[in-house]
């Protein structure tokens, strides 16, 4: 793949990310069944895109990227986001080898009025293997902020994920927990002004990481809150 190609990819990552984001505006004319729902569907996306592998980056290394996740269509009750359309959330996501098998990272990404910050830490369960067919695996604890004229969201993730050295094309897997709270502000419905919500969903994750010299592609599959998300990024490593 040429430079070209590959920052043509940058480019669509994002912008096919924020082509839905506007409809979270719709959130000013939300009722109390469809607060659970869609704090449900925005901490799936909100939890998406911490890693496409289970190898520490090392001390010194780095790696930065655009992540991208949407989702097919809004869970049973969201009635803020149109029925049987793909919605989705883009960040840019910048990353840090530590001692000790530890990562650090931050994401950011403002998308038609939807504000998302967060960052967080994973460890490498073991000394790190670059031999082909090894298994590496780590640990992943993340919190995310979004935030729009009608809600605000924090959001918290714990995961585990493994992934197989293979030399182009490696695979991994993930599992793990979104713990999200949102808030509505300003909305339409005074009686809903400050009102709260908790969910806590499980998820599950499987992918491949597409790897071209510094660069890499991955593109993943979430199962979570009965529904099911799409995820891609694409950055550079070394």
């Amino acid at each position: 793949m040429t430079n070209k190609a590959f920052f043509a990819l940058l480019a669509a990552l994002s912008l096919a990310s924020a082509a839905r984001a506007g409809d979270f505006d719709n959130f000013k004319y939300a009722d109390a069944r469809t607060l659970k729902p869609f704090a449900r569907d925005l901490g799936g996306l909100l939890g998406s895109g911490t890693s496409q592998t289970a190898r520490p980056l090392g001390f010194s290394g780095f790696d930065i990227g655009v992540r991208a996740a949407a989702q097919f269509s809004p869970s049973s009750g969201n009635a803020v986001l149109k029925k049987n359309n793909l919605f989705g959330v883009g960040f840019v996501q910048a990353e840090i080898g530590m001692p000790y098998r530890i990562d650090g990272f931050v994401r950011a990404g403002v998308v038609e009025g939807l504000t998302v910050a967060g960052g967080g830490l994973r460890y490498g369960l073991w000394n790190v293997s670059d031999e082909k067919g090894k298994f590496n695996a780590m640990l992943i604890g993340m919190g995310n902020m979004a935030a729009s004229r009608y809600f605000y969201a924090v959001h918290f993730n714990a995961a585990a994920v493994c992934s197989l050295n293979v030399p182009v094309i490696s695979p991994f897997v993930s599992a793990g927990y979104d713990f999200t709270r949102l808030n509505a502000q300003g909305v339409a419905d005074p009686a809903l002004d400050g009102k709260q919500v908790r969910t806590a969903e499980p998820r599950v994750s499987a992918g491949f990481r597409l790897k071209m010299n510094l660069g890499y592609l991955s593109a993943a599959i979430t199962q979570t809150h009965g529904r099911s998300l799409l995820g891609a990024s694409a950055g550079f490593r070394f």
